[in-house]
């Protein structure tokens, strides 16, 4: 499979700071982005720090022979990040989000911790391929859509799950068959929480411009207050 990538990052109209960060490789074919807890001190420290151990992991791969195990690599990111956050922020520690995937052959894995996003646009038709770890998705999955009625406000922003909190972590993991046609988002919340799917489908299937289809949804979450930091990595697979 071919790989065509774009990504790119934008403050937003709110945050003083961007805590985002992403990570593109196109030779091992590894894509991430990573939102910094902005309720921790060290949020924008810890998705840089993620950024940077994906960028040494991938020294010690070789494109064509070796693979690696998704979970496995956000685990030792978590144990490092974890370990560090620590020790600058002994109260606190720092945490992040993680939303990874990998493109071997005509499969696309994917290792996910936090409520940043993966999405497939196949034919026409947008589909996320991550589960939110937040205390809302924990609220529907127990009371189902009706739980929304009596959703505390601060849940939708309230992680269950990320990297740098605890040593212990379960990451989410995916593998799907990709086929030519196929595009790939991966976002962090400050694009998804604001943003439709529909608006997102829409956007994601017109023309072949990756960096004009990115541009435009970070543009969409700004026209809507942009109340968060925005990061988008658009993939064409052909």
């Amino acid at each position: 499979m071919k790989v065509c990538s774009f990504g790119m990052t934008d403050r937003g109209q709110v945050r003083e700071f961007n805590e985002d960060a992403f990570f593109i490789d196109d030779v091992h074919q590894v894509y991430a982005v990573a939102d910094g807890l902005g309720g921790l001190p060290g949020g924008a420290d810890a998705s840089k720090r993620i950024v940077a151990l994906l960028g040494q992991s991938m020294e010690h791969i070789d494109a064509k022979e070796e693979r690696f195990d998704l979970a496995e690599l956000i685990i030792g990111i978590n144990q490092i990040i974890s370990k560090e956050g620590m020790s600058a922020h002994p109260f606190t520690g720092s945490g992040s989000t993680l939303t990874l995937c990998q493109i071997v052959a005509d499969q696309l894995l994917i290792g996910h911790v936090g409520d940043s996003a993966i999405y497939l646009l196949r034919k026409n038709q947008l589909k996320k391929l991550t589960i939110d770890h937040t205390m809302e998705q924990k609220l529907i999955d127990q009371h189902g859509e009706e739980a929304r009625e009596f959703m505390p406000p601060e849940y939708p922003h309230t992680l269950t799950r990320c990297v740098g909190q605890k040593e212990d972590l379960r990451v989410d993991q995916t593998r799907m068959s990709i086929e030519p046609g196929d595009r790939i988002l991966l976002c962090t919340d400050g694009l998804n929480k604001v943003v439709s799917e529909d608006e997102i489908n829409t956007v994601l299937s017109e023309g072949d411009d990756l960096e004009s289809i990115s541009v435009t949804l970070a543009k969409k979450a700004n026209a809507k207050d942009g109340p968060d930091n925005i990061t988008v990595i658009t993939l064409f697979i052909s």
